[in-house]
């Protein structure tokens, strides 16, 4: 019975890092795409709105986008029940995804409004307690993972290193490589 217990709790915390990832690389992500459109003005008019309201009135506006996600996860589950498992996977990806990033963007937006409710303050509080938690149970075993893997990534890496000055491929596969280092950066 404990190690169904562990088990559970050690799946829980990999499961709480997965959604904290989503939700940091969906702000990453929200930022990169907000400075290539011309949404600045958008932002600003919807940081002002925020502004005028009162801290209750702002609630909606964060919970909202996941209502709206709803029926489009919803959905997805119903193409995977009727045997539509790639359709039905990607749907349910996007939706997440989407719900992760629009929530992750309003929430930057609303978070001084929001914090500002004790309740919401406490909650915000205990979700951070947690995160910190499922780290420190999650953290040891990754770092045991990168070790084990560490060998491997340098034996691909020295092959990349050799396939660099070696005909088109290598080339090809060096400007690449140097192209998502300077996006990356």
């Amino acid at each position: 019975m404990r190690i169904l217990s562990r088990v559970f709790w050690y799946g829980l915390a990999v499961l709480f890092l997965v959604e904290a990832w989503l939700w940091d690389k969906s702000v990453a992500l929200g930022e990169w795409i907000a400075a290539r459109l011309p949404f600045a003005a958008f932002k600003t008019g919807l940081a002002r709105l925020i502004d005028r309201l009162p801290p209750l009135a702002v609630l909606p506006i964060f919970i909202l986008p996941m209502i709206v996600i709803l029926p489009f996860k919803i959905a997805a589950l119903w193409l995977i029940g009727h045997g539509r498992f790639l359709l039905g996977g990607c749907a349910f990806a996007g939706a997440k995804l989407a719900g992760v990033g629009v929530a992750a963007f309003l929430f930057d937006l609303t978070r001084d409004k929001l914090l500002s409710m004790p309740w919401f303050a406490r909650l915000y509080l205990r979700v951070m307690r947690w995160r910190a938690w499922a780290h420190a149970l999650i953290d040891p075993f990754k770092a045991k993972i990168r070790d084990a893997v560490a060998p491997f990534r340098a034996r691909i890496r020295a092959g990349l290193v050799r396939l660099r000055g070696k005909g088109a491929f290598g080339r090809k596969l060096a400007a690449l490589r140097a192209r998502l280092r300077r996006r990356l950066s």
